[in-house]
């Protein structure tokens, strides 16, 4: 059993600073929104049962802390299985690939969006044959009549509609976090990359992408 440690809201604490009660009230609020993510969290893992997602055995509050229990993954991260090898082959890419295509459309049918999805929120088996999708955190549901408008996520793998601060519907950050996650499957690398956080914004809203001479042109 794996065991993610999230601190409760300590309201009391805040209670007794010498701070403003504006500055008070908003770190109340962002407090409050931690706890509501984590227990949201927990939730949306109780009701996935699927062989390429980490499974929850238990959501335990104790004193100034949550424990969500989970099953463990054995391998680590895929981050540090593909530092490892620099590179992983377009064959075996291609399997993790269709692992975490059955994952997402597992979530998606059942009107969940992950929101989170990077290289770092994927564990790998010991033998290296099986990957699963961890940390629903920032996870929500979603509806064909309606869009979010929450612009969350992991920079290097985010959607240019996060970026650009315009509504989506859900599924579309996914599938774009899935390209960076193959690409840097075989590239060992992030697609977009620049010195400056302005820069890099721009390379991911117009979405041009090189790719390196050793891909096939099927994986291109």
């Amino acid at each position: 059993i794996a065991v993610k440690i999230v601190p409760r809201a300590n309201l009391q604490l805040l209670s007794t600073t010498n701070k403003s009660p504006r500055q008070i009230a908003k770190e109340r609020a962002r407090e409050d929104n931690r706890e509501m993510r984590t227990i949201r969290e927990a939730h949306i893992m109780m009701l996935l049962r699927h062989p390429h997602i980490v499974g929850l055995r238990d959501l335990v509050i104790n004193g100034p802390y949550f424990y969500i229990l989970m099953d463990h993954v054995n391998g680590g991260q895929l981050l540090h299985y593909i530092v490892k090898r620099q590179r992983l082959s377009e064959s075996r890419a291609r399997l993790f690939t269709r692992q975490i295509v059955g994952a997402l459309d597992y979530l998606h049918r059942n009107s969940i969006v992950h929101r989170d999805l990077k290289i770092e929120n994927i564990l790998i088996d010991k033998a290296g044959r099986n990957v699963k999708l961890i940390d629903f955190g920032l996870s929500n549901l979603f509806s064909p009549t309606s869009q979010l408008s929450t612009y969350c996520g992991s920079l290097y793998f985010a959607a240019p509609e996060l970026l650009c601060a315009t509504p989506y519907n859900g599924p579309e950050i996914d599938i774009w976090s899935l390209g960076v996650v193959l690409y840097v499957m075989v590239t060992g690398s992030v697609p977009f990359d620049d010195k400056s956080m302005p820069g890099l914004h721009e390379k991911i809203k117009r979405g041009e992408v090189t790719y390196p001479a050793h891909l096939s042109p099927e994986c291109r």
